[in-house]
């Protein structure tokens, strides 16, 4: 697959700048597969195109937002056009962002939402992490197989139309695709529910598991080469590839003082399965869901190191800056403005037991945001939102988009992250800021994943889960 040389050689010159600027975050880690995709193993056979899309929207960053995006399509990559300074450069990889979250949250390929409705995302009949990482490193049924409803579960009326979400994942020691990163700790909502977590991937990032068997310990350690996935490219005018994407996403129980018409929602079946520490009984019980956080991460053949884009239910958090100057809402879904004494950013003491909601000594998540949001980004959202009034979406929120400035660089495998710190409120809650090694960086902290045998996993923590 032919690369991009005009942009890799723009983002080269940028990198230089940025390194001399910040340092970028480093590893100890292998280096990722980034730095060896020409010696990457290929998949079995041919791996499909991801139905949810068969041609490449290349809309230019600069092109006016209008509502005709809305039925655009989702990108293959980033287009980007010149000046490559930092921020324009920023600014045409957030513009992908909105529309990546625009096709991928449509109702159907290509579908407009529609006002004063709220239909299933198109990204919810992908396969969540464990429809395929099973239990003894069993082989997961095909793509259009349906997902397994938990024995707990079954008999509820209408189960098997309803989504499966699990608890927040207990006994973390690594970056979880069910929780918080590193153990850090769960979100607790202003009615005192635990936050609940999913981690999807789409066809071409399954089909690539599955023909490689890598859902499995054996299946890793039988495979030979490097794990690289599918990236996604433009091939010829409007046609190419989606490549490899996942979607983490956050749910809140829908509650007293929730206005559900300000939230994508879900019926769901809140599942907890058995855990022995703490002692947490499977149980079962039908919720509904209100969508608050949304991170998507592309592999493209531009940006090997993949694209990472995060987004926010609107009413979730104050800045930490307008909380200080005074300016707050009336209403969060993760910080009471009338607790004065509350401590900022804390996760809650344990023990951390969500079979037992609400927390017990009446404990509510005191949540800010420590890195606003730029100038730049509030802008481009209001442009965004404002084609999408009427909608749920009006209410959701680009954070930013991370990317590699350097997608070769020699001496940082992660390619130099730009933004490069970015964190999710609902997703990185307890890991915001600034600070080297400490604080959130997508792109910095998923170039250390690994599979089952050390192997650099090409950015994702799924494959360590195997049996």
């Amino acid at each position: 697959m032919t690369k991009n040389p005009p942009r890799r050689l723009h983002l080269t010159v940028l990198a230089s700048a940025l390194l001399a600027a910040c340092a970028a975050p480093t590893t100890t880690s292998p280096p990722p597969p980034a730095a060896k995709l020409a010696t990457a193993a290929a998949p079995a056979g041919a791996v499909p195109i991801d139905p949810v899309v068969d041609t490449c929207n290349v809309t230019k960053p600069n092109t006016a937002i209008t509502p005709a995006l809305l039925t655009s399509g989702l990108p293959c990559e980033a287009s980007l056009v010149a000046p490559f300074n930092l921020e324009n450069l920023q600014h045409g990889f957030d513009y992908y962002s909105w529309l990546t979250f625009i096709a991928l949250n449509a109702p159907a390929p290509g579908q407009a939402p529609a006002p004063g409705s709220d239909a299933p995302a198109l990204w919810e009949d992908w396969k969540e992490v464990s429809d395929f990482i099973l239990a003894d490193g069993a082989t997961p049924d095909g793509w259009d197989a349906p997902r397994t409803i938990p024995a707990a579960c079954r008999d509820i009326a209408g189960a098997e139309d309803l989504r499966v979400v699990n608890r927040w994942a207990l006994n973390k020691t690594v970056a979880s695709e069910t929780g918080q990163p590193f153990d850090t700790g769960p979100l607790i909502d202003q009615n005192g529910n635990y936050v609940r977590y999913e981690l999807l991937v789409n066809r071409p990032m399954f089909e690539y598991l599955l023909q490689n068997r890598l859902y499995s310990r054996s299946g890793q350690q039988a495979f030979a080469g490097d794990i690289d996935f599918p990236a996604g490219a433009v091939q010829a005018g409007s046609t190419g590839t989606v490549g490899a994407i996942m979607v983490k996403v956050a749910w809140k129980v829908m509650g007293a003082g929730d206005d559900a018409s300000r939230f994508h929602t879900v019926d769901a079946l809140a599942y907890n399965p058995l855990s022995t520490n703490p002692r947490v009984e499977e149980s079962c019980e039908p919720v509904t869901l209100g969508l608050v956080g949304w991170h998507a991460a592309h592999k493209t053949d531009a940006e090997p190191q993949w694209l990472w884009s995060t987004f926010e239910q609107v009413d979730n958090v104050p800045d930490a800056d307008a909380l200080t100057a005074g300016m707050v809402d009336a209403h969060y879904n993760f910080f009471d403005p009338a607790c004065s004494d509350c401590t900022v950013n804390e996760p809650p003491p344990r023990p951390w037991n969500p079979d037992v909601q609400p927390f017990p000594g009446g404990f509510t998540s005191q949540v800010t945001r420590v890195v606003p949001l730029t100038p730049e980004t509030v802008k481009l959202n209001d442009s965004f939102r404002q084609i999408l009034d009427g909608t749920v979406w009006q209410h959701y929120e680009l954070i930013s988009t991370q990317w590699p400035a350097d997608a070769t660089s020699p001496t940082d495998p992660n390619g130099v992250p730009a933004p490069t710190f970015l964190a999710n409120t609902t997703l990185e809650t307890y890991s915001q800021g600034e600070v080297p090694q400490a604080s959130s960086s997508c792109m910095a902290c998923h170039g250390n994943a690994v599979d089952t045998t050390g192997r650099p996993s090409d950015f994702t923590y799924i494959l360590e889960r195997a049996q």
